[in-house]
């Protein structure tokens, strides 16, 4: 049954699809800089309940069987809660919109940082998808084009001291690894996310980017990602060609969060 816009205008602000307005400022912003931040997406309630899923799951070995110490994989796994992050609106609209009606989430992982660590290395995740050799420009005019999107749902509020996201701004277009002696691109330097709880921020993978170290005393960051791919993109759940998806989840799941678990009908290759 449609939702009417009476009760639109009732539901939480968080969770209504976006106008094409703000949809389109969202993609703008992510296609210029290679990240953007969509505000007030979790409710104080969700960001709670999140939050503490997430730290519960840190209290024992990852049922995957990958032993890491800041990250959790397969996150979906743990309930409805994390189950509702795949298809959540305003996220995935703008999801859609920028990889298209067929893509599909790749991963769910949790990331806690504690005082004193961070993943502080600058990087592009994976190969570099469009190498370009130095010296040689990329016209303005050629769009580059976007393989895969990672959410992060911000479950704590972040300053600079707790250890924020940081980019270099439309490094996406680079086409190289970045030097950590010259973190600029096109004379834009770097960029420190400061969010409140409940907000999400989008990033090409491509992006320069790093978890600045924890420098707080007693503050813990968490962080839960959702990270989706082109439809041909593999998805990374580990242990990768060994991972069974339950049934009983996809037996429970709309259309739309089947396909987004990987559920495609016969396409090119197969």
């Amino acid at each position: 049954m449609a939702t009417t816009r009476h009760e639109v205008e009732k539901m939480p602000a968080y969770r209504q699809v976006p106008s094409s307005e703000q949809l389109a400022e969202w993609t703008n912003d992510f296609e210029r800089d290679g990240f953007c931040v969509i505000p007030n997406v979790l409710s104080p309630t969700e960001v709670v309940e999140l939050r503490e899923g997430v730290i519960h799951a840190f209290d024992g070995p990852d049922p995957s069987g990958y032993e890491g110490k800041i990250i959790r994989h397969q996150m979906f796994l743990k309930g409805s809660r994390f189950e509702d992050l795949i298809d959540r609106s305003p996220v995935i609209d703008a999801i859609e919109a920028i990889l298209g009606p067929t893509c599909h989430m790749i991963s769910m992982n949790a990331i806690v940082t504690r005082p004193g660590e961070g993943i502080i290395k600058w990087h592009a995740d994976e190969t570099v998808h469009y190498p370009r050799p130095e010296g040689v420009p990329l016209d303005p005019r050629v769009p580059m084009p976007t393989l895969i999107v990672q959410s992060m749902f911000y479950l704590v509020d972040v300053d600079e001291a707790i250890g924020p996201t940081q980019f270099v701004p439309r490094s996406q277009r680079s086409g190289r690894q970045p030097d950590p002696e010259n973190l600029t691109y096109e004379g834009r330097g770097i960029h420190s996310v400061l969010v409140n709880a409940g907000d999400v921020a989008l990033q090409n993978g491509q992006t320069w980017h790093r978890g600045a170290p924890n420098m707080s005393e007693d503050r813990t960051r968490v962080v839960q990602q959702v990270s989706y791919g082109r439809r041909w993109i593999a998805q990374r759940f580990y242990p990768f060609v060994n991972h069974h998806m339950p049934e009983d989840l996809l037996e429970r799941s709309s259309e739309r969060r089947r396909r987004l678990l990987g559920i495609h009908p016969r396409g090119a290759y197969g």
